[in-house]
């Protein structure tokens, strides 16, 4: 169960990092003006990879706690 923890909390500070660095830029990478539409869409890029690891980690979260109670 700990280690279910320490992967959500992998997860939330990566995400939070990631978000932290979009909403703050003021120019990407590539040398384009980052407006709020742009911004938006990169949120949501960054976002539907970590919505697919959140129904991962909740199904594991099922199994796990499963597996505590008939122990």
């Amino acid at each position: 169960m700990k280690l279910w923890w320490v992967a959500n909390v992998f997860w939330l500070i990566i995400f939070s990092l990631l978000a932290i660095v979009i909403g703050t830029r003021q120019v990407d990478g590539a040398g384009g003006v980052q407006t709020p539409e742009i911004r938006i869409i990169t949120f949501i890029i960054i976002g539907v990879p970590f919505v697919f690891i959140l129904i991962i980690q909740l199904i594991w979260f099922y199994f796990v706690r499963k597996r505590i109670r008939r122990s």
